[in-house]
């Protein structure tokens, strides 16, 4: 099956302070780590804030500027499902989560089928990311607004299907400066 991914990089980091793409872990923007776990797959990033400084730093990457990311998450997932509405899925991954291992976003794709609208990881009973979303809820997906992502639409069908992980990456995200020093202690 057609799958494209969609990186989500275009919030406020408002938790944050600045824009927390391009804080460095090692030298190494956390954008860049992120998206070396997507490495060879067909790709998007899609971008909002710090615009100019994201598109010099994914100068060799596709990238789409959303220039309504300040209207929250569902802007910047609806860009993705129309840059990929021709794929059976697309594989959701934050940007702001460069810890999950590469074998876990392999069992997610190949835990995909056309009975499963969505694809979601569990670690220790903690529903995680990436999702895959299948073309079956493009359109439910579309219907989204404001700051947030499908977890609601999700939680309200009963055909998605639940795989179990072994990768706390899927549950850990970069939202404070405080989780920024507590992931310069973890191995990249």
């Amino acid at each position: 099956m057609q799958i494209g991914v969609v990186v989500l990089a275009a919030g406020q980091s408002k938790r944050f302070g600045s824009n927390k793409m391009l804080a460095e872990i090692r030298g190494v923007p956390i954008i860049k780590w992120t998206l070396s776990i997507y490495q060879g797959f067909e790709r998007v990033i899609i971008v909002g804030k710090d615009a100019g400084k994201m598109l010099e730093l994914l100068k060799n990457e596709v990238v789409i500027y959303n220039p309504t990311y300040e209207k929250g998450m569902s802007t910047s997932l609806k860009l993705g499902i129309k840059f990929f509405h021709d794929k059976h899925g697309i594989l959701v991954a934050l940007g702001d989560m460069p810890f999950i291992k590469r074998e876990t976003v392999s069992k997610i794709l190949g835990s995909f089928s056309l009975e499963c609208s969505a694809v979601v990881p569990v670690y220790s009973n903690i529903p995680g990311n990436p999702v895959l979303l299948g073309k079956r809820i493009f359109q439910s997906v579309l219907t989204l607004e404001g700051d947030r992502g499908a977890k609601k639409l999700l939680e309200e069908r009963k055909d998605v299907c639940f795989i179990d992980v072994d990768d706390d990456g899927v549950t850990l995200d970069v939202d404070t400066p405080e989780d920024f020093a507590l992931f310069f202690q973890r191995q990249v």
